[in-house]
């Protein structure tokens, strides 16, 4: 009896390892793989192993797969470097080749035609007015420098009308002050001071007209001269000639060469 049970443990193990249960085979349309889980899950596992024969079947499989990614990812990458690195060799190719740079010269020379056609055209535009205008625009421009002339002289009329009649109004300060030199002698050094202050003054005003170009007319020693003396008797002298100017009553001057007052003189006879 007791052999029967241990024979009939043994036989009934063994058919557990021998023969996999229905469910185990492969279904119509399932793919190998789903099979093989499905199997690899529902048989039992032998004694003795620490690790299901189902979970080293589904770590070989994830590992396979990511070995077949990493390989796919890497050929992607190079495939589109591939093809970018070709695309730009085409397009170098295109821009350098003989047809399109013939194109290219066409293009130019046809701009280059219609620049110097449209400079044609405003040549002879230019051309065209001046035969219209070009007459009045020359009578225009001898009108615009005649009244550029015109104030120029009006303006050195106006600047020495003004100067002459400054100079006009001082003459009259610098004849008292002749006069009181002639009249006045200084015996003190007091008055000595006064009067070479007075002369001080007397040389700025003098400064004064010669940077304004109004200047004395020469009298004594030089030949009478009508337009710049004005005679106020004749003299005999020994020491000069006849009508040479020998004595000076009252100083002349003059804004350039125009007069401001004559000189009055005493002339040799």
């Amino acid at each position: 009896m007791i052999r029967l049970l241990i024979l009939s443990s043994v036989l009934s193990t063994l058919h557990a390892f021998r023969i996999a249960p229905p469910y185990s085979f492969p279904l119509y349309g399932a793919s190998s793989r789903e099979s093989n889980n499905m199997m690899a899950s529902t048989s039992p596992s032998p004694p003795g192993r620490g690790r299901p024969a189902s979970s080293a079947i589904r770590a070989a499989a994830a590992a396979d797969a990511d070995d077949g990614d990493d390989a796919g990812g890497e050929t992607q990458e190079d495939t589109k470097a591939s093809s970018e690195g070709d695309r730009g060799d085409d397009v170098s190719d295109i821009l350098n080749s003989p047809a399109f740079l013939k194109r290219k010269v066409e293009v130019l020379q046809s701009d280059i035609a219609a620049l110097e056609k449209e400079l044609e055209e405003a040549t002879a535009a230019a051309s065209a007015a001046k035969d219209e205008w070009g007459a009045k625009f020359d009578m225009l421009n001898k009108e615009s420098k005649g009244m550029q002339e015109r104030l120029a002289k009006q303006g050195a009329l106006g600047t020495e009308t003004a100067t002459i009649e400054v100079a006009t109004r001082i003459l009259n300060v610098l004849d008292n002050y002749d006069r009181a030199f002639q009249s006045v002698e200084a015996v003190t050094n007091e008055e000595v001071e006064i009067v070479d202050a007075y002369k001080g003054t007397y040389d700025m005003i003098l400064d004064a007209f010669a940077e304004l170009n109004v200047t004395r007319v020469d009298t004594v020693g030089y030949e009478f001269n009508y337009e710049m003396h004005q005679a106020m008797m004749q003299m005999p002298s020994d020491e000069y000639e006849e009508g040479i100017v020998c004595q000076e009553f009252a100083m002349g001057w003059k804004f350039g060469e125009k007069l401001i007052r004559p000189a009055m003189v005493a002339v040799a006879a």
